[in-house]
């Protein structure tokens, strides 16, 4: 199952980087980068039905099972987050426009995130 998982992460990450290139808008790539961070999660933490967590669960799940003990950088988890914050809606309130550092600093953050994902669970078996 994870590595249908890792598909669509990979799926998502390859129509953020087209939505980029044709400067589609930076929401729509934001929410794909997102997306793929999602489905990353869901692969490395073998998470087929999300069931009755949030993505606030599955990050915090995250940092808890992997960031704290040392398999995956803090600043990834920084990046997960403000990929979290940028990509949902608080409230009523419009999403604010993600701007192109934002795109820039997370976009290959998210790209490496997929392969150390793919190679942790390829070492785990």
């Amino acid at each position: 199952m994870f590595t249908e998982r890792l598909t669509q992460a990979k799926e998502n990450l390859k129509e953020a980087k087209l939505l980029h290139g044709e400067r589609m808008g930076n929401r729509l790539v934001v929410r794909k980068l997102y997306h793929t961070i999602i489905y990353s999660l869901f692969a490395l933490m073998r998470i087929n039905e999300i069931q009755d967590l949030t993505h606030a669960d599955i990050i915090k799940n995250f940092e808890t099972r992997y960031v704290r003990k040392g398999v995956f950088d803090l600043e990834l988890l920084s990046v997960i987050r403000r990929a979290y914050d940028l990509a949902h809606v608080c409230g009523y309130e419009p999403m604010p426009v993600p701007q192109d550092e934002d795109v820039k600093k997370i976009m290959p953050i998210v790209e490496e995130f997929i392969e150390q994902v793919e190679k942790y669970l390829n070492e785990e078996g």
